[in-house]
């Protein structure tokens, strides 16, 4: 990836929706009601808290049908005007609850409480200040507006408002939305190819406009210098890799991105040639083939050393130093399993897309790949899955004649190593370690779970009661759709990771696509917002701290969401979210969600080093190391609804 300073886009034109009278519908009704009739409020009135002996709340639904289907909402505004005060008015604060059902007003405001659940989008907010933007492109996405309603506490004042039937149309409620109407996407930029032998990489950067909401797909073709292509590739991440190419003929890479709007500008790189590398491709594709085989080797065989697995491949002395290095945390985790009454089973390596080339200087030889590693955790409950797909580099040494693999690191960018810990798969986004408002997480993090002196929690689950079963249903009954949140997440592991490190942004997408979380407004850096909006004149979808920092989302947890802390693993369920922290780290790093559980062990979704992966083997990997995980925290989202 080539990163460059780039003048911002000129500002697009944007538009605006004005929704009122017939696209705008509201209705005003005595939440103290539970039994049909409710009390009305007076013709051309709409009424927010306290009046008249009864406690009242609006419920407004938003026509979007004038909303171009892939609209980038950049911000949205209700405007309200007093019916019941002329001038120096104190702007009312209401509470924005999204509907998560349906509900007319042919049922009681009780039933339009219970639609309306206590999510609360914002509070404490002046009405002429807030944005509704996040809410309506949530709408957009998820294609459901149920509407939302407004209310105060019982002890804050109310107020009176002008309806869609007051006499004066100016004084009538509208909704204000402004967006950029979509278009196809621009160019994308800094083509960038690495020739191998007998194919190329191609690497580029997304347009600086995505011209519409929703997901770029790009179309790449290689092709001859005269125009001629010679092969074509459709996807959704800026990289391809094209092989069976002829290295007497130079090549270049023209990518384009498209959206539900259409093609954008063409791009090319500039023309570059292969180059056979030493003794040929196979032999670098194998020894890598061998080298994760042998690696898999030791961790599921019960007493293979690292010398013993080079010892059985045909080429175990190219790696044999490299896979040494590894070992003592390979046996490790190995043994921290067998200690737990767990192994590693039928441990399996794939290589796609896979590229050959001359290194950096004549003595070096680089493979690139995307490795997908796949094993099993067996236990006395059962056996449970493990995969994992990364892109993957891994480098040869040819001083003196003779191969030697020296190195293997994450091909995000040239300088990339294998971190020891799983910071670097963690999040993108978190308050610096001087930030004062992120405490050290142990003075607010009660309810983790206790980790024994072998690294895994300890814990003896206990013997089902009928009591424990009805609280478990409970609680479930309470959750934020957690199977959706399991659902998706574990479904779509294989989305592209927007981040370098994006654990935590994937674990917001499983909440809002798959659980149906609901956005809270507030300022980018507060530990109460989480949401993600258009900005850059709706170039890029900005996101709360809290949708893209572990430790962030945390807190968010703790002092802004219902929820609740699980402390023991075999009270966890389907959806709920795992934080981690590592010793040497002030906070929690990193999150993933559950999407299993068989016989008490947890099986875990994530963009991380493993995307499908146990919470037994997340620990082992780490508890030989001079770094090991500290801490775990099982914390499940609910609402009141």
């Amino acid at each position: 990836m080539n990163v460059r300073e780039k003048p911002l886009p000129a500002a697009p034109d944007s538009k605006t929706l004005t929704l009122a009278d017939d696209t705008l519908d509201q209705v005003s009704t005595a939440t103290d009601c539970t039994t049909t009739p409710c009390p009305t409020a007076s013709d051309g009135e709409l009424l927010i808290g306290p009046a008249g002996g009864h406690q009242w709340a609006t419920r407004f639904t938003a026509d979007l049908s004038g909303l171009p289907k892939g609209a980038r909402i950049t911000s949205a505004t209700l405007s309200l005007t007093r019916s019941n005060c002329a001038a120096d008015c104190t702007a009312q604060q209401p509470g924005v609850y999204e509907l998560s059902s349906a509900w007319t007003s042919s049922e009681s405001g009780g039933a339009l409480l219970d639609a309306a659940g206590t999510d609360d989008y914002a509070s404490g907010t002046p009405l002429p200040d807030l944005d509704l933007g996040p809410l309506v492109q949530s709408w957009t996405e998820r294609g459901e507006n149920q509407g939302f309603a407004l209310t105060v506490p019982a002890d804050a004042h109310g107020a009176a408002y002008h309806s869609l039937t007051a006499a004066d149309t100016t004084t009538r409620p509208r909704l204000t939305i402004r967006y950029l109407p979509p278009t196809t996407p621009s160019t994308v930029t800094d083509v960038v190819t690495v020739p191998g032998d007998s194919g190329l990489l191609a690497t580029w950067n997304p347009p600086l406009d995505p011209g519409a909401a929703g997901e770029l797909r790009y179309t790449a073709q290689v092709e001859k210098t005269d125009g001629a292509v010679v092969a074509e590739q459709e996807t959704t991440t800026p990289r391809v890799v094209f092989t069976k190419l002829d290295n007497t003929v130079p090549y270049r890479v023209s990518v384009r991105a498209k959206n539900t709007v259409g093609d954008g500008p063409l791009s090319r790189s500039a023309p570059a040639q292969g180059a056979a590398v030493p003794d040929g491709t196979s032999l670098y594709r194998d020894v890598v083939q061998e080298y994760l085989a042998a690696r898999g080797k030791i961790l599921t065989s019960g007493s293979l050393s690292a010398a013993d697995a080079a010892a059985d491949a045909p080429h175990g002395t190219v790696f044999s130093a490299l896979l040494g290095a590894q070992e003592p945390n390979l046996v490790d985790s190995r043994q921290a399993l067998a200690d737990n009454g767990q192994s590693y089973a039928g441990a399996s390596a794939q290589m796609t897309d896979v590229l050959v080339s001359k290194g950096a200087t004549a003595d070096q030889v680089v493979v690139r790949a995307n490795v997908t590693e796949s094993m099993t955790l067996h236990g006395d409950g059962g056996d449970e899955p493990t995969t994992g797909s990364a892109l993957k580099r891994y480098t040869f040494d040819l001083t003196g004649g003779t191969a030697v693999m020296d190195g293997e690191a994450d091909d995000f960018d040239a300088g990339q190593t294998l971190s020891p810990t799983a910071a670097a798969q963690s999040q993108v986004e978190t308050t610096s370690a001087t930030d004062s408002q992120a405490p050290d997480d142990t003075s607010d993090d009660p309810g983790s779970i206790e980790l024994g002196e072998n690294g895994f929690p300890d814990e003896t689950p206990p013997t089902p009661t009928p009591d424990a079963k009805t609280t478990a249903k409970t609680l479930s009954a309470r959750s934020v759709s957690g199977h959706g949140t399991a659902n998706w997440a574990y479904n779509h592991t294989d989305i592209g990771w927007e981040y370098s490190q994006d654990c935590t942004n994937f674990v917001s997408k499983a909440l809002y696509h798959g659980g149906g979380m609901k956005f809270r407004w507030g300022g980018r850096k507060t530990d109460g917002a989480w949401w993600q909006q258009y900005y850059l004149f709706g170039s890029i979808k900005n996101k709360s701290y809290t949708w893209s920092g572990a430790d962030n989302l945390r807190r968010h947890f703790s002092g802004h969401r219902p929820s609740s802390r699980v402390t023991k693993t075999y009270n966890a369920q389907l959806g709920d979210i795992v934080f981690f922290k590592w010793k040497k780290e002030p906070r929690y790093n990193h999150a993933a969600v559950v999407t299993s559980k068989v016989q008490g062990h947890l099986g875990l979704s994530q963009h991380g080093i493993k995307n499908h992966t146990t919470l037994d083997d997340v620990l082992a990997r780490y508890r030989g190391t001079s770094n090991p995980i500290q801490r775990v925290l099982i914390i499940r989202p609910r609402s009141a609804k």
